[in-house]
């Protein structure tokens, strides 16, 4: 796996995501926005089953799909660009893999409960409301995951791994 990392750290995207004054950073801008898009329409939706805004239909939340898929792309393509300037940091943490499970998840739900509430015109209760909390759960936890990221790496490169592992120049 090692060796494939290497290779991916060597192509041009990988160079010029490292190398670039701006590129990295861009990127991580866009997919906070992303981000921002998708969690933070999901967040509305789950609040607005669990009865905040009870004054608007619930017919009228379904307008935030759209921007949940802007969203979705705009973190997908910005999160790809982050993933080839640093593969081995995210390939190899543990938490990345949750971060997707989790948001996955939480988004799953969000759509899920839309279906089967949205069109009845009637207050959500009971299972739809436990569908909401775990769903909010689900994209904080995403989120929280994300934010991890920053910490729980072992390697940022895989000539890192060298050093760790003895490999390498010596001390």
């Amino acid at each position: 796996m090692m060796s494939a990392l290497a290779w991916l750290e060597q192509t041009p995207p990988s160079v010029f995501m490292r190398e670039d004054f701006y590129a990295y950073f861009v990127a991580l801008i866009g997919h906070a926005w992303g981000m921002a898009l998708l969690v933070g329409g999901g967040i509305a939706i789950c609040l607005r089953v669990l009865g905040v805004a009870r004054g608007t239909q619930l017919a009228k939340w379904r307008s935030l799909f759209p921007v949940m898929k802007l969203g979705a792309v705009l973190a997908a393509v910005s999160g790809l660009a982050l993933l080839a300037g640093y593969p081995a940091k995210a390939l190899t943490n543990w938490v990345f893999a949750l971060k997707f499970v989790f948001l996955i998840g939480g988004v799953w739900l969000v759509a899920h409960m839309a279906r089967v509430s949205f069109s009845k015109g009637v207050e959500p209760v009971g299972l739809v409301k436990l569908q909401a909390v775990l769903a909010l759960a689900l994209l904080l936890g995403g989120v929280a995951a994300g934010k991890l990221l920053l910490y729980t790496n072992q390697m940022l490169l895989t000539s890192d791994a060298q050093f760790e592992t003895g490999l390498g120049v010596t001390e």
